[in-house]
C-alpha cells in the first residue's frame, strides 16, 4: 500500500464543544433530559383510542410516544411477524436522545459506534482519507450508534408492549391485520372486513405506502420510484473475516471503523454492528434490475451475479464478498420530491410513509423516531377531541420543513451538495450545510421533544389551543 494520507475529522467548531449549540442555544438548557411521565394525561385530560398501520420502526416510535402522553395505541400489521426486515442501521444522535425518552434498552441490541472512517480505492486499497469521529455525546448530548436493524426492531417492540418504569400502559400489535381502506375521519377496514373506528389513524406502512395519497390529496409525486441505484447486501460474521489471512489485515483494528471502497461510481461500505462480531456490508452499483416495480428492499439475486458485480474490486475485497451467505438485493427508492402535506382530517403520515430517503444522511430511522416522539407530544394534554386536528397541524408545522430538507440532502453524497442546494432553499431556515461537520449540527442537533414541547406552550399561551 502506497503512503498513507491521514487526515483527522473535520475541525469540530470550538463552539460545539462549549455551551452554544449551532442553533444559538444552550446545551445545558436545551438537552436538559425531559422525565419519561412529563406529558402524561392530567385530571380531565382527554385520552384518545389510536390505530397505527404498520408496526415497523415508524409504527412502533408513534406507538411508545403516543403511549407516554396516556393514549390507548393499537397497531396494524398486514404480516404475521413483526420483525423488521434488512441488515444494519444508524441512530445517529438525534434519534438516540429521543430513544433516551423512550426509557430504551440501549445494550439488550448490542450496539457499536463508528469511532472511525476510512475511505479507500476499492481496486488498490490505497487509504485516501482517514477520520477520527469526535466525541458525539460530548457536542450533540447523545451518542452514534450502529444496530442491527431487526435488533433494534426488536427491542423497539419490546419497549412498545412491555410496562416501564412510571408507564403501566402498552400498546397492542394485530399480526396478519391487513388495512385496506382508510377514512380521514378516522374508520379503518380490514382484509377481513371488519370496520374499526379511532380517533386517530397514524400511517406508518413504509416506502409503498397505499394511504399516502389519501392525505396529500393526490397520486402525484407519492409513488417511490427507482433512483438509479441498487445495493447488495449482507453480513459476515467477524471471526470468519479475521481467520481468513487473505481479510484478516481489513478488519484487525483498534477501534470500530466504516469504511468505503470506492472505484468507478461504485462504492463497498461497511461497518460493524452486534457489539462489533458482525459486520454489515452494503455494495452500491447502478440499477439493472429488470420488473419488480412494486418492490424496494427483497429482490431475488444470485451469488453468481453478485461476483461478477463486485469483479473490478482489489481481491482482497473480493475474498471479503465470496463470503456473503444471506444475500439481499434492494432497489434505493424515493419520491420525485417531499410531500407538501403531512396530515388530512384524523390522518396522519410518519416514517417512509411521509418521507422515503436514501441512505447518504443515515437519517431515515432518525427521521422515523423523531416523528413518533413528535406526535407523542404534540398530542399530550388534550382536553377535547375537537383538538385533534388542531395540534396534527402543528405536526405538519414543526416536522415538515425538517423531513423535507433531509429528504433532499439524503439524495446525494456530503461532497455533492451543490447538486441539491436550489431544491433544499426553500426548506431550510438558515445557511445550507456545505462540508460534513455543517451536516452533522443541522442533522445531530435538533431535540424534537423539547420543540414539540415548546411549540405546544407558544400555542397554549397564544389562545390558539
Amino acid at each position: 500500500m502506497s503512503a498513507t494520507t491521514t487526515q483527522t475529522s473535520q475541525k469540530v467548531n470550538d463552539e460545539a464543544f462549549g455551551e452554544r449549540l449551532s442553533n444559538g442555544r444552550l446545551k445545558s438548557e436545551y438537552y436538559e433530559p425531559i422525565p419519561p411521565d412529563h406529558f402524561l394525561p392530567k385530571p380531565g385530560d382527554q385520552i384518545l383510542d389510536i390505530g397505527i398501520i404498520g408496526s415497523g420502526i415508524a409504527g412502533l416510535a408513534a406507538a411508545i410516544g403516543l403511549i407516554q402522553s396516556g393514549h390507548n395505541v393499537e397497531l396494524y400489521e398486514r404480516s404475521g411477524f413483526s420483525n423488521e426486515i434488512g441488515a444494519a442501521i444508524n441512530m445517529c444522535p438525534n434519534a438516540t436522545r429521543v430513544l433516551s425518552f423512550f426509557q430504551f434498552n440501549f445494550e439488550r441490541p448490542k450496539p457499536t459506534t463508528a469511532e472511525e472512517m476510512r475511505f479507500i480505492d476499492g481496486s488498490t486499497l490505497e487509504m485516501r482519507r482517514r477520520m477520527i469521529a469526535p466525541d458525539f455525546r460530548k457536542i450533540y448530548g447523545a451518542p452514534y450508534l450502529l444496530y442491527h436493524r431487526a435488533d433494534l426492531h426488536t427491542e423497539l417492540k419490546k419497549t412498545a408492549t412491555k410496562p416501564r418504569p412510571r408507564l403501566s400502559k402498552v400498546a397492542k400489535i394485530n399480526l396478519l391485520s391487513e388495512v385496506t381502506k382508510l377514512d380521514l375521519d378516522g374508520h379503518i377496514t380490514l382484509s377481513d372486513g371488519r370496520q374499526i373506528k379511532k380517533d386517530l389513524i397514524v400511517v406508518a406502512d413504509g416506502v409503498r405506502s397505499k394511504f399516502a395519497a389519501d392525505v396529500v390529496g393526490s397520486e402525484e409525486n407519492i409513488k417511490a420510484l427507482p433512483s438509479g441505484t441498487m445495493c447488495y447486501r449482507f453480513l459476515v460474521p467477524t471471526q470468519k473475516l479475521l481467520d481468513d489471512p487473505q481479510t484478516r489485515h481489513l478488519y484487525n483494528t483498534e477501534r470500530f471503523t466504516m469504511q468505503i471502497a470506492a472505484i468507478d461510481g461504485e462504492r463497498l461500505v461497511w461497518y460493524p454492528c452486534r457489539s462489533g462480531d458482525v459486520q454489515n456490508f452494503g455494495f452500491f452499483v447502478k440499477d439493472s434490475i429488470v420488473g419488480f416495480e412494486d418492490e424496494a428492499w427483497n429482490i431475488p439475486t444470485t451469488k453468481e451475479a453478485f461476483m461478477k458485480a463486485v469483479g473490478g474490486l482489489h481481491p482482497d475485497l473480493q475474498a471479503v464478498c465470496e463470503k456473503a451467505d444471506d444475500l439481499k438485493l434492494w432497489r434505493l427508492c424515493s419520491r420525485t420530491k417531499p410531500i407538501p402535506r403531512l396530515t388530512r382530517g384524523r390522518v396522519v403520515l410518519i416514517g417512509d410513509a411521509a418521507h422515503p430517503m436514501l441512505p447518504h444522511q443515515g437519517q431515515g430511522g432518525g427521521m422515523a423516531i423523531e416523528d413518533g416522539a413528535a406526535l407523542g407530544v404534540l398530542l399530550s394534554n388534550l382536553r377535547s377531541k375537537e383538538q385533534i386536528t388542531n395540534r396534527l397541524q402543528l405536526f405538519h408545522d414543526l416536522r415538515i420543513k425538517r423531513v423535507s430538507a433531509m429528504v433532499i440532502f439524503s439524495s446525494v453524497g456530503q461532497d455533492e451538495h451543490t447538486k441539491i442546494s436550489d431544491l433544499a432553499r426553500p426548506h431550510v431556515d438558515g445557511p445550507l450545510p456545505t462540508n460534513p461537520q455543517q451536516y452533522h449540527d443541522f442533522n445531530f442537533t435538533p431535540n424534537v421533544i423539547r420543540d414539540a414541547m415548546e411549540i405546544l406552550d407558544k400555542h397554549r399561551t397564544s389562545g390558539r389551543l
